[in-house]
């Protein structure tokens, strides 16, 4: 029996994924129901992701735009973002992995909560290598618990988890220059721009976690960048302490995730917990 499409435009930068991209690609074609398109920006990679891309052009909701040269991250999903289609732009990484009702249960939400302009979900982060679950997000689900985050300096939705209505992503768009807070600061702008979010609970998301991804190769200048984002669209005052300390917990955290050294595992988890004790039993409870 032919799968149904939903109006879903599902946009993702890829930059030397090529190793992911088939499982990336077979989890949207997996899924209950199709998007109206599947757009892939390839941003100048050096690996064989034009090779496994060119495996699946037999999908015909599939479009590959090719950048010759590296434009950026926020460049390329801008590029895609002008080419979507659907009703909704749906977010995610191409080495991420989409649950088989992720499109379905997220265009059931949105089509059900029409002052809802954002909504993402729990994901699970899973190891790349021993493909074993890591952690399980536990993102606030409505939208003042979202807010407080964003007034706060920190992420109320995960980004590769969002599904955005077309007209709020096209208004709003990346700006290339917040690269490694892009995610911040798109979100903190839509929401300072009155629209109104959501997060279902449940996982909708496999996230991979690998040495190469860029949360995990987190700097202290993202951080700084971020918080300084965070002063200037919500008139805020952040002291460079909460910085350091934030830093140092997400650091650790994320170092937490990715060794699978059973000594140091509980030494990063401490360190997080250190830094920065109600964000961490925040994620647990």
């Amino acid at each position: 029996m032919a799968k149904e499409f939903a109006s879903v435009s599902i946009i993702a930068a890829n930059y030397n994924n090529g190793k992911y991209l088939r499982d990336f690609i077979g989890s949207v074609n997996e899924s209950s129901i199709l998007p109206l398109q599947l757009i892939i920006i390839n941003d100048g990679s050096t690996d064989n992701s034009l090779e496994i891309l060119d495996e699946f052009a037999h999908l015909k909701y599939l479009t590959v735009l090719k950048f010759q040269k590296n434009r950026g991250f926020c460049k390329a999903l801008n590029v895609g973002i002008k080419e979507a289609r659907g009703d909704y732009i749906m977010r995610v990484d191409p080495d991420d992995i989409v649950c088989m009702d992720r499109i379905k249960t997220q265009v059931h939400f949105l089509e059900k909560n029409k002052d809802i302009d954002v909504v993402g979900s729990n994901v699970i982060y899973f190891h790349s290598d021993t493909k074993q679950e890591v952690f399980r997000s536990n993102f606030p689900t409505d939208h003042d618990s979202i807010n407080k985050r964003y007034l706060g300096g920190e992420h109320g939705i995960q980004h590769p988890s969002s599904m955005i209505r077309s007209a709020v992503m096209k208004k709003f768009k990346y700006l290339q220059e917040n690269v490694r807070a892009e995610d911040y600061e798109i979100f903190a702008r839509i929401i300072q721009g009155g629209h109104k979010f959501a997060n279902i609970k449940q996982p909708l998301t496999r996230m991979r976690i690998h040495s190469q991804s860029v949360s995990n190769n987190i700097k202290y200048k993202t951080i700084k960048r971020t918080y300084k984002i965070r002063d200037k669209i919500f008139k805020t005052s952040t002291k460079p302490l909460r910085i350091w300390f934030y830093y140092w917990y997400i650091l650790n955290y994320r170092k937490f995730l990715i060794t699978q050294h059973l000594v140091m595992k509980p030494v990063y988890l401490s360190l997080a917990v250190m830094f920065y004790p109600s964000k961490f039993f925040r994620r647990i409870f």
